[in-house]
């Protein structure tokens, strides 16, 4: 009988099917072994994100912005490096699987995205004055693909995790065993972090969790020593990345300084996302192994 881990993981390295049909099978696998952050990140890419908070950094893209001009077409919109505006030049990816699948297949490399009204109204009113002009947000298809490939990786390596657990499935069915077997596996998707299956760790990480439940942030404080100092070697062609990161760490800090817990939580899980979408994986598979223990 087929194993529909096994197909799934041969369907990964096929290059010709759609990325759409990938999400959709193995959407029918996590629901079958109730996987539910594993469903929840499937689900965001089968029907895209809703909320701005949960899409993960590597969804992010570099934009211009141009308004429509109905006299002479698309004009560049200039943004002061001082506005607000700035940070909207990264801009989130929202869209389905299959609607990035289109925007690869279309004519030409600069593509055209729309952009919600209350952003129309922030670059009206800041930048373009009392001329309603439609804003359009504009980047090259060529940052698509990598989103695309991140996502499959993400499945792949899923799938992979679970043939190691002994999670193969007979056609389209699980015993109770591997069902079981697949609760105990611990995931943090909201970008590229699986705790269940990331490889290789920085050495000596000491941050603990006391016995009531509670952070120990002085041991944390060791172990975001050792990220700051892992990111100051870090060797990588997007030196923006890095950046963006360190400022994560020092935001930590803060969090770390105030016993704010829950804030913790949440940017330590920004920090290993983006760690891990930047391919510093030493990083974010500390962070992740970390947060599975809490």
């Amino acid at each position: 009988m087929s194993k529909l881990v096994i197909e799934l993981q041969k369907e990964c390295l096929n290059p010709t099917l759609s990325y759409a049909n990938l999400f959709q099978k193995a959407y029918f696998i996590a629901q079958k072994l109730e996987q539910k952050e594993m469903v929840e990140f499937l689900k965001n890419g089968i029907d895209g994100y809703k909320k701005q908070k949960d899409v993960p950094d590597y969804r992010y893209i570099n934009v211009v912005y141009k308004a429509n001009n109905p006299m002479i077409g698309w004009i560049p919109v200039s943004i002061p490096s001082n506005s607000s505006l700035i940070k909207y030049l990264h801009y989130p990816i929202f869209q389905s699987v299959s609607e990035l699948e289109s925007f690869m297949n279309a004519k030409g490399d600069a593509l055209v995205m729309s952009i919600p009204i209350e952003l129309q109204e922030l670059f009206i009113s800041q930048i373009i004055g009392k001329i309603p002009f439609e804003i359009g947000a504009h980047f090259s298809k060529n940052q698509i693909r990598p989103i695309l490939e991140t996502e499959k990786r993400i499945i792949s390596d899923w799938a992979l995790d679970l043939e190691r657990k002994g999670i193969l499935g007979d056609e389209y069915l699980f015993t109770q065993q591997e069902k079981e077997i697949a609760k105990t596996m611990t995931f943090i998707i909201n970008g590229y972090v699986n705790g269940a299956n990331v490889i290789g760790n920085m050495t000596n990480s000491s941050a603990t969790v006391n016995n009531n439940g509670k952070i120990d942030f002085e041991s944390l404080k060791t172990l975001v020593e050792q990220v700051k100092k892992e990111l100051e070697k870090t060797q990588t062609a997007d030196s923006d990345k890095v950046i963006v990161l360190k400022e994560k760490v020092e935001l930590l800090e803060q969090f770390i300084e105030s016993r704010d817990e829950n804030s913790v939580i949440e940017t330590l899980k920004n920090i290993a996302m983006g760690a891990v979408s930047s391919g510093i994986w030493s990083i974010g598979t500390t962070i992740a192994s970390y947060l599975s223990s809490l």
